[in-house]
């Protein structure tokens, strides 16, 4: 790359401010960028600051020597020498430090010590200089001095897989203190190896507590911020896992304190969510953000009340954290304390002025959260300091309808003994006993009747609490309702009746009981259906059998003229078509269009139907008021393999309909090829016409035209 060094290195100080500069140019471009600079202390300071974690010690080391910076007093030399000490680890720059103080404290005092101090540090200056090209001596020829075996173990390491082989080695080394055998190490590549979840030994050693192995590997040169792959960084391993020393550390030098994972939780987050009480202490003393949130919307006060940690909770509350705050749902800490059955982390916030009265998003206040998943205590310590016991959510639904819909008897007694609306209604209009009913929580029904709940409450759609335990099948509920004079003949909006419902939804012990109880076998919908239609029309053999044996009305018509044995044929329903066969049922019944079982059967392409059918004797040249035949519908619909049976028993293949289209007509006009290829193959009229003169290829388009054109129909 050619560039343009004298200028970069006077606008410096942009990269600089955009945190860019070590994105922008390699290595080898900074270090001659370097040559041609003139930092100011603040730029230097900057600089080292920003490429301790990008770059090695080595080149760090580098990079610091070339780089011109301008001092214009002995303030500007100590901060140098600070920041330098900071970032290259240089202890033996304290004495010149100490010096430099010292010398500025007592400028104006004699000539003789100043001088005597400037020997002193003449003298220091030399050995730092002397240390420098002993250092650079020393990495010049390491080869030679290294040990020859921990350099065998090393090359043989980077070919290996096994990491933790790789880690051991490398926490022997930093045990002990062989920097130089571990500088190489980390520059060989073996600090930076990765495990499926990537990992790196860095991560690993926060993870395990390993603080003098975290050292070692930052002194040299390690990157502070690699990130696995949940995206956590090694400070946000250290403080999960509850090591301190490690994150005082890793803070120190220079860590992100607001570094976020994939899901947005910062080091702070895990902290508080697992409850590490000293790490949330000190992550807030060094100016960490108590109020970030994750990708959920949840604050580390969230996190700690809904885990149950009531010290951490405690903490972040005393000192400042918004108690009020929502997560993305609108659950405030309160709320997830309510939910989570932590009554002390309840009555905490409570304590100093959280609202008990919050709503999340779907409208649930903490009283509601409690009633809803059975914490008795909570609920009682809530209502004892005011909280609205007739609180709706956002569906209507108060503490006592949620009690009962779940089941919690103990709670709902409660919220009886101290007023709450027994009738209350949802915007559904379910009450709780609707809800108690409908779920087949048989001792909170019992419980609700004993205090004057209304059992014949209908909700929007005109169900009753009886209604909805015979649709669910909670036969006990049911027997109870009843035994208490629930009216067994109520009506929804539909007209659908108890008996109706269990017949629908194969309940066959609701069928018997209600049945026994005097339910109308006979009763019909808006739709006239009567419970053996339903039962037939959804393959409910049992309870059919059941119906037709106490007298139900096998011939009975909705209002569309459709038979029990209409509907099961319809429906591809073989075991009930055959029992209803066998037990009288009219085989040649049709519905308000004139459409026989054998036609429903045909048309909606079930063959079993449609042979068992015609074995018994069926019509098959029965005709709907329209004059389709089974084979016309057959044909229209492409169902080829009843056609085949069809014309195999006879059936007339050039049957016409009352608009004079005959089976090849209509499958042409559907586009049924090969349905049309059958039916000319046995000798159907290709030239046959329809009341308007048209032929089947007249009728027909796409790939039937063309097959009918290639036989020269016309």
């Amino acid at each position: 790359m050619n560039l343009n060094y004298e200028y970069i290195a006077s606008h410096i100080s942009d990269y600089l401010n955009n945190e860019n500069f070590f994105d922008t140019f390699d290595r080898e471009d900074i270090k001659t960028i370097m040559k041609y600079s003139h930092l100011t202390v603040d730029e230097y300071a900057t600089l080292l600051k920003q490429s301790s974690s990008t770059m090695c010690f080595k080149e760090l080391y580098i990079c610091a020597r070339k780089a011109n910076v301008i001092i214009q007093n002995l303030d500007d030399a100590v901060c140098i020498l600070q920041t330098v000490k900071k970032y290259m680890k240089f202890d033996t720059f304290d004495g010149i430090i100490d010096i430099l103080n010292q010398t500025g404290k007592d400028s104006r005092g004699s000539t003789k010590k100043i001088k005597k101090r400037q020997t002193k540090l003449n003298s220091l200056q030399n050995q730092i200089q002397n240390s420098d090209k002993a250092a650079t001596d020393t990495r010049t020829n390491e080869n030679s001095n290294l040990s020859k075996d921990i350099l065998i173990q090393i090359a043989e390491l980077k070919k290996s897989d096994d990491l933790g082989s790789i880690y051991k080695f490398l926490d022997e080394l930093s045990a002990k203190g062989n920097h130089e055998m571990m500088l190489k190490a980390c520059e060989e590549g073996l600090c930076e190896r990765r495990n499926w979840s990537r990992d790196n030994f860095l991560h690993g050693a926060c993870e395990t507590g390993n603080l003098n192995l975290v050292k070692s590997f930052i002194e040299c040169g390690c990157f502070i911020e690699p990130l696995n792959i949940c995206g956590w960084t090694p400070l946000i391993s250290a403080s999960e896992k509850d090591h301190l020393e490690i994150v005082k550390y890793l803070i120190s030098v220079g860590a992100d304190k607001e570094a976020k994972d994939k899901y947005e939780y910062t080091p702070l987050i895990y902290a508080s969510s697992n409850g590490r009480l000293e790490v949330v202490q000190y992550l807030i003393s060094v100016g960490a953000d108590k109020e970030v949130k994750d990708k959920d919307g949840k604050t580390s006060l969230i996190h700690a009340t809904s885990k149950g940690h009531l010290e951490v909770a405690q903490y972040l509350i005393s000192v400042g954290a918004d108690k009020e705050a929502k997560d993305k749902d609108g659950s405030t800490p309160l709320i997830y304390a309510s939910y989570y059955s932590d009554l002390e982390a309840v009555k905490y916030p409570i304590s100093v002025g959280a609202d008990k009265k919050a709503k999340d998003k779907y409208g649930k206040t903490p009283l509601i959260h409690a009633s809803k998943e059975g914490h008795l205590e909570i609920v009682k310590y809530l209502i004892s300091v005011g909280a609205d016991k007739e609180a709706k959510d956002k569906y209507g639904k108060t503490p006592l309808i949620h009690a009962s819909k779940e089941g919690h008897l103990e709670i709902v007694k409660y919220l009886i003994s101290v007023g709450a609306d027994k009738e209350a209604k949802d915007k559904y209009g379910k009450t709780p006993l609707i809800h108690a009913s409908k779920e087949g929580h048989l001792e909170v029904v019992k419980y609700l009747i004993s205090v004057g709940a209304d059992k014949e409450a209908k909700d929007k759609y005109g169900k009753t609490p009886l209604i909805h335990a015979s649709k669910e099948g909670h036969l006990e509920v049911a027997q109870y309702l009843i035994s208490v004079g629930a009216d067994k003949e109520a009506k929804d909006k539909d007209g659908s009746t108890p008996l109706i419902y269990a017949s629908y939804y194969s309940d066959l012990e609701a069928v018997k009981y209600l049945i026994s109880v005097g339910a109308d076998k006979k009763a019909k919908d808006k739709y006239g259906k009567t419970p053996l239609i339903h039962a037939s029309k959804e393959g409910r053999l049992e309870i059919v059998k059941y119906l037709i044996s106490v007298g139900a009305d096998k011939e009975a018509k909705d209002k569309y003229g459709k038979t029990p044995l209409i509907h099961a044929s319809k429906e591809g329903h073989l075991e009930i078509v055959k029992y209803l066969i066998s037990v009288g049922a009219d085989k040649e019944a049709k519905d308000k269009y004139g459409k026989t079982p054998l036609i429903h059967a045909s048309k909606e392409g079930h063959l079993e139907i449609v042979k068992y059918l015609i074995s018994v004797g069926a019509d098959k040249e029965a005709k709907d008021k329209y004059g389709k035949t089974p084979l016309i519908h057959a044909s229209k619909e492409g169902h080829l393999e009843i056609v085949k049976y069809l014309i195999s028993v006879g059936a007339d293949k050039e049957a016409k309909d009352k608009y004079g289209k005959t089976p090849l007509i209509h499958a042409s006009k559907e586009g049924r090829l090969e349905v049309v290829k059958y039916l000319i193959s046995v000798g159907a009229n290709r030239y046959a016409k329809n009341n308007k003169g048209k032929t089947a290829l007249s009728e027909s388009w796409g790939k039937v035209r063309i097959y009918l054109r290639s036989i020269g129909a016309i």
